[in-house]
């Protein structure tokens, strides 16, 4: 499930948010594999995100790893210039740190203090990279933003409280600035995956709860990292140059609109 063949991005500089595991690090392999060169920021494992960068530049293409928490406004702007000082101006940006306490998995009403504080995390993280690459892609008037959302924000089924209503305040965020920042040619998406298992999700040890959700699944499988990876690549690319504000689900048939 790579990447089709192909450099659909080259010569683009992209920045990857919590870019060292899971999804954001399948998705800086695939932007590489597609031409771009790739700023990997990380939180904490240096290790993780310098392996995502080795695998980059043995694709052939440019990589550095840039430490920082972009839920700290300080951080977001000194990862950016970093990423800029060895890259270049960013023309892509994957939004797809998330940043804040532990996930909670009670319901909404059990503890309001959680779900405000995954909602507050979730769009600072979001909310200051944007603003640390925004003016330069307006003042070229080009650049491809994408949110790593999900298909909770928009579920009508079982949902991780805190997860669904801080996703669903990212997607309000995204027309926000899909709108603001389009007469400038900058286009700001979101893509929606449903569970993907990766070493983070819980359940990804559990081939019989895995097995379930691919049978209530149209297409009878759940989505992968590449999967999301690779809908990315599509909505960073020129493929995709007259799209913004959109909402992509890739749960292979869950949500359907």
């Amino acid at each position: 499930m790579n990447s089709p063949v192909g450099r659909l991005l080259e010569g683009r500089i992209a920045l990857v948010t919590g870019g060292s595991r899971g999804i954001g690090a399948a998705t800086a392999r695939a932007l590489g594999r597609n031409g771009a060169s790739v700023a990997v920021n990380y939180l904490s494992n240096k290790q993780a995100a310098d392996d995502v960068v080795h695998s980059i530049e043995l694709d052939g293409s440019k990589a550095v790893a840039v430490q920082g928490d972009v839920c700290a406004p300080d951080q977001a702007a000194e990862l950016v210039w970093q990423a800029g000082e060895l890259l270049g101006d960013i023309d892509i940006l994957v939004c797809n740190a998330v940043g804040g306490p532990p996930v909670f998995h009670g319901t909404a009403l059990d503890s309001g203090y959680e779900v405000q504080a995954r909602v507050d995390a979730q769009i600072r993280a979001t909310l200051n990279a944007c603003r640390m690459v925004a003016p330069a892609m307006r003042g070229r008037r080009s650049g491809s933003i994408v949110f790593v959302g999900s298909s909770e924000s928009r579920s009508s089924g079982p949902v991780v409280a805190d997860i669904a209503v801080a996703k669903a305040a990212q997607d309000a965020l995204m027309r926000v600035l899909a709108a603001e920042l389009g007469p400038d040619g900058v286009r700001v998406n979101t893509v929606a995956p449903g569970f993907v298992p990766t070493d983070g999700s819980a359940p990804s040890g559990r081939p019989s709860l895995l097995s379930a959700l691919a049978a209530v699944t149209p297409l009878r499988r759940i989505a992968q990292a590449e999967d999301v990876a690779d809908a990315i690549v599509a909505l960073a690319s020129d493929l995709t140059r007259h799209i913004t504000g959109a909402y992509l689900p890739v749960d292979g048939g869950q949500i359907m609109h």
